[in-house]
Formats: C-alpha cells, sequence, structure tokens
C-alpha cells in the first residue's frame, strides 16, 4: 500500500500542526477549556468526548496518517465543529505548542505498542511528552493514561513519580472509571472482552 493512491491520499491531505511555533489557542479557535486527546486511533474517543463536553475544545493527536485522515473526514461529516485533528507524533507537536498553561485535560488512549526493546525509543510516555504537558496544563489539570497491560501500567506510573509538577489521583495514581465519559475503540473492545484496563489519573500541581 506504501505507493497506492489511499496511501498517498492520507499523507498530502492529513491535517497537519502549523510549521515552527505556534498557538493551541488559536488553532482551536472559541473560548471554552481546551483538552488533548492523543492516540485516538479510529476515533472513538473524539467523538464521544464532543459530545460529552460540547463546551470544549479539543485536539486530537495520531500519529498514523490513515487514521487522521479518516476521522477528520468522519468529525466533519458528523458536523463536529469543537475538535481539530493533528497528524503527528505528540512529541514533537507538542514541543513547538503554547501558551503555557492553557490545557485542562489530556488523554493518552493504550499508547506505545511496541513491544521490541528496539523500539523503545519510540515509546510516547515518557520524560520528553510528560515535560511539555507540563508546561502546557494548566494549576488542576487532569491527565489520564490508559492502557490494558499490566508493565505497561508500572511503568508510566514511575514515569510520573519521577517527574516533578503532577501529584497522582485515586488508589496509587489508579482510578477505577473513565473520568473524561469518552472510550476509545481500543477500551470498548477491552470492555467487551472483559480485559482489565489500568487507568491513571494525575493532577497538574500549582507553580
Amino acid at each position: 500500500m506504501s505507493d497506492s493512491p489511499l496511501r498517498r491520499l492520507y499523507v498530502e491531505h492529513a491535517p497537519r500542526a502549523p510549521e515552527g511555533r505556534f498557538s493551541l489557542d488559536a488553532l482551536a479557535g472559541g473560548k471554552g477549556p481546551l483538552e488533548l486527546d492523543i492516540g485516538f486511533g479510529r476515533g472513538q474517543s473524539l467523538l464521544e468526548r464532543a459530545e460529552a463536553a460540547p463546551g470544549s475544545r479539543i485536539i486530537g493527536i495520531e500519529v498514523r496518517t490513515k487514521w487522521a485522515y479518516r476521522v477528520q473526514q468522519r468529525l466533519t461529516a458528523n458536523g463536529v465543529s469543537n475538535v481539530q485533528v493533528l497528524c503527528g507524533d505528540a512529541r514533537e507537536i507538542l514541543k513547538r505548542a503554547g501558551p503555557e498553561g492553557i490545557v485542562e485535560k489530556v488523554s493518552l488512549h493504550f499508547p506505545d505498542p511496541w513491544w521490541k526493546k528496539r523500539h523503545h525509543k519510540r515509546r510516547v510516555v515518557g520524560e520528553p511528552l510528560l515535560v511539555e504537558l507540563r508546561r502546557l496544563m494548566r494549576p488542576g489539570g487532569e491527565l489520564l493514561i490508559q492502557t490494558d497491560v499490566e508493565d505497561r501500567a508500572d511503568l508510566y506510573l514511575a514515569e510520573l513519580r519521577a517527574i516533578e509538577g503532577f501529584t497522582l489521583a485515586g488508589d496509587g495514581g489508579f482510578v477505577d472509571e473513565n473520568p473524561f465519559s469518552a472510550r476509545s475503540n481500543r477500551e470498548r473492545r477491552a470492555l467487551e472482552d472483559g480485559l482489565p484496563v489500568w487507568r491513571i489519573l494525575a493532577i497538574r500541581n500549582a507553580g
């Protein structure tokens, strides 16, 4: 599929972040609370969150061009106006984004599907991303990370504990329910299959 017309369509027309430094506030438009949905995949979480929080402005970031393109088309077809899709690596995009202290909520849905050691450098949840989220989130802002792999959940907790600026909520960082009322396709499938889901909630500290 690398040279197929569909592949070219996705690459050429998937929505991208502006080049250089840019404002999340200006990109989202409007005046409501600003949220980030990182790794939305097939887009169910964006649709559910847009319905649950119609007053919020939601920016979804997805590294796969196919899903970034298709989900943006689906949002447009459904008349969803409070969601903006960006295609690319969230670590790179958010490094260029501002202003500081503007983001209210962040969701990361089942990130890092790579298991081999040589792929560890591709892991999204780590210090580079958390440093940018710390900069962009307002005091009291909520960061939700979900996974169906217990080892990954423990790793994410360790990453959050190692960086200043966040306080873990719930029982040692874990919460029983998704507090944002927005399920990703992967979460829905895990629940249908009776699989456990580890949900980590962290609060951005003041200062």
